[in-house]
């Protein structure tokens, strides 16, 4: 495992944006497989320059995302509406494809079987992954089988409330479900990259890196991939040991 220490948020976002660049540029049709939210706000702001600027070549990416939450896709929340505001309304060229899971659908089993044939068709060379300050990956919490595949998880109160904070909702409009990769499917990726940022983030980060692998710290799983790259801020780091 790379660990790349960083002072600030910003520095770690060019960071990841340089990891991201790096497997575009490398490869003839990359598939990458990201996350969302407040850890890599600062990445997408970077890869939308990028992209606009004709730094990267996104028109040869497949863009895939690892969940959604079950709500309508239009709420403020999804990851569906974070994609679009946050990085494709943003660029002026587009993906070959885009690969997103639909959570606002009556019924999830046909979903899954659709996004698992996607997955199975499609090797990742990149997966982009946010820690929880539970050290939970995707939309698997602490308890979950490390062998799990594309499921629907009940939500940690750790991941509503982290929820309601980015996303200013509150406890009776914040989402409790989503469908999301599996630990088993996240591992499959080619390379992984982690960021973590904050103090909020630095117990989750110290039992990733340091502590036992276990189910009760999901992301610990990380240890045994060949090829993950793990970017943390000064505070998010603040209580390692060994790194």
């Amino acid at each position: 495992m790379k660990i790349i220490r960083t002072k600030t948020y910003d520095e770690m976002s060019q960071e990841a944006y340089k990891v991201v660049k790096a497997v575009i540029d490398s490869n003839e049709n990359p598939v990458i497989n990201t996350t969302t939210g407040a850890s890599y706000d600062g990445m997408f702001e970077k890869l939308v320059e990028g992209i606009n600027n004709d730094d990267i070549d996104i028109e040869k990416v497949f863009m895939m995302n690892l969940d959604e939450f079950i709500a309508p896709r239009e709420q403020s929340f999804t990851v569906h509406n974070y994609m679009h505001q946050k990085f494709y309304d943003q660029i002026k060229k587009q993906p070959r494809e885009i690969g997103l899971l639909d959570g606002s659908l009556p019924s999830f089993d046909e979903e899954i079987a659709r996004y698992n044939t996607i997955l199975q068709a499609n090797k990742r060379d990149l997966q982009i992954l946010g820690l929880g300050v539970n050290a939970h990956l995707g939309a698997n919490e602490p308890g979950t089988p490390f062998d799990s595949r594309l499921f629907l998880a009940d939500s940690d109160d750790s991941t509503i409330n982290s929820t309601m904070l980015y996303y200013k909702v509150s406890r009776e409009e914040a989402p409790e479900q989503m469908l999301t990769l599996g630990l088993a499917d996240m591992m499959e990726a080619e390379q992984i990259l982690v960021t973590a940022s904050g103090t909020r983030k630095a117990e989750a980060v110290k039992a990733t890196l340091e502590g036992p692998i276990t189910i009760e710290c999901p992301a610990s799983i990380l240890q045994n991939h060949p090829n993950v790259v793990f970017i943390i801020d000064e505070a998010a780091g603040s209580l390692l040991t060994k790194y």
